[in-house]
């Protein structure tokens, strides 16, 4: 019997900012000064069967030079069966760094590999140019977040769902998400954009160019590790990440959402 095969990663950590990178695609990037642990799925960073790598990045929180004596970051690759219901089959690659104690360090990297089995093939950003070689690419994404935030802005949402067709694809597939699932997604980030939400301004001096997939994607994101797209509740003070990653398929000169 095929079952639907699932990955997650479970993790924790504390006191540092970490991001992990599954096939050089950012899964996870938060900056901890408490602590937090939870499971998050990493199947639409799996592009196919196949040995897949992982790195895991800790770095001082932000506003300090070096690690904190007390900065901790563990995780392991869990394999879920979602064919009828949630059902464990193993787990792999498991780490946990070592104590910090008095040592001054300002980063720690850990990269291994696993293998994965998918009922799948994402084309994804496998025909994406590479950004190294793309001129003021910097700038050139800043435009287009200006662009998709003036879309948001003056509620242009058959325009934003569009621009995300090729994002959802890759969610839908690889997460095995029906139609209704993939509405209800799209369905309920519109309405937070209806929610008294409003886009916040992208600071280019305030803003950091993140190249991923081995040269292939790309994103802006605040000196934190959020994303530099974002929306701000000002009654409730509730902010909205708008995570998304971008790539110039080939023979093309724009970016695009992926």
């Amino acid at each position: 019997m095929k079952i639907l095969p699932y990955y997650m990663i479970d993790f924790s950590a504390s006191a540092c900012m970490f991001e992990i990178r599954i096939n050089d695609y950012p899964v996870i990037t938060q900056n901890i000064e408490g602590q937090v642990s939870t499971f998050i799925p990493i199947n639409y960073a799996i592009l196919e069967s196949g040995k897949q790598t992982i790195s895991a990045t800790m770095l001082p929180n932000v506003g300090e030079i070096q690690l904190h004596k007390k900065a901790d970051l563990r995780f392991k690759i869990m394999l879920f069966d979602v064919t009828n219901d949630f059902k464990f089959q193993k787990q792999f690659e498991e780490y946990q760094s070592k104590p910090i104690g008095d040592q001054k360090l300002p980063i720690i990297k850990k990269n291994g590999v696993f293998e994965a089995k998918v009922p799948y093939k994402l084309k994804a950003w496998k025909n994406g140019s590479d950004l190294n070689d793309i001129k003021d690419v910097k700038q050139k994404l800043l435009d287009t977040y200006y662009n998709l935030s003036n879309i948001i802005n003056n509620g242009k949402y058959e325009i934003f769902q569009k621009k995300i067709t090729n994002r959802e694809l890759n969610m839908v597939t690889s997460m095995y998400l029906s139609n209704k699932e993939a509405q209800t997604r799209i369905s309920s980030l519109i309405s937070d954009f209806e929610s008294n939400f409003q886009i916040m301004p992208i600071m280019k001096e305030n803003t950091l160019l993140f190249i991923y997939s081995n040269g292939k994607t790309a994103a802006l994101k605040k000196p934190n590790g959020e994303s530099a797209l974002y929306l701000l509740n000002k009654k409730t003070k509730e902010e909205l990440m708008i995570d998304i990653t971008f790539y110039i398929p080939k023979g093309k000169s724009d970016f695009e959402i992926i």
